[in-house]
């Protein structure tokens, strides 16, 4: 038992509170709704499988990862210029959506507005996922016009007007 309370004593010691209050700020701000917890889990896991199916293009064309990676197809550097841009990008939308829980007085229409922000984020994610295993080989070309015209319809039904996009190839 005594060595139990040391290890507690060394534990607890150690912890920052610092990194508690910094962990409990960004919850605060970023998740005040469950609903926006569970988009941001959602927008990530889409995140994660846009890198993947990248990697899986890429070695595709390459033809093989091996040859990809010796070739600098796939470099850990172009990965991470693209996915810190759009993960800088994402978090401070993330951090005005939260923060319009905050502000408006109305709780569903700072809900609605995350929802819409989120959708569209996911959606963008969705289609470039898509497009990536196009590239690698799938036959999915109907499913990515399908989610580019569902993008549209909703940045049109909020007034928010869409502009076509080329695809950024270099991002990711």
């Amino acid at each position: 038992m005594e060595q139990f309370t040391e290890y507690a004593d060394k534990f607890l010691s150690g912890t920052k509170p610092i990194w508690g209050f910094f962990m409990a700020a960004c919850s605060y701000i970023l998740f005040p709704d469950q609903a926006f917890f569970t988009a941001a889990c959602a927008v990530g896991a889409a995140i994660l499988l846009d890198i993947i199916t990248k990697y899986a293009a890429l070695s595709k064309k390459a033809g093989g990862y091996w040859k990809a990676v010796r070739t600098c197809t796939i470099s850990s550097n172009k990965l991470w210029d693209g996915t810190r841009i759009k993960i800088f990008s994402y978090l401070v939308v993330a951090i005005l959506a939260g923060l319009s829980y905050r502000v408006v007085q109305l709780e569903q229409l700072s809900i609605f507005f995350a929802t819409v922000v989120y959708t569209v984020i996911f959606l963008r994610e969705a289609q470039s996922v898509l497009e990536n295993l196009c590239d690698a080989g799938a036959d999915l070309k109907w499913l990515v016009f399908w989610t580019k015209k569902k993008q549209e319809q909703i940045l049109e039904t909020n007034g928010a007007g869409v502009e076509k996009e080329e695809r950024n190839d270099e991002t990711i």
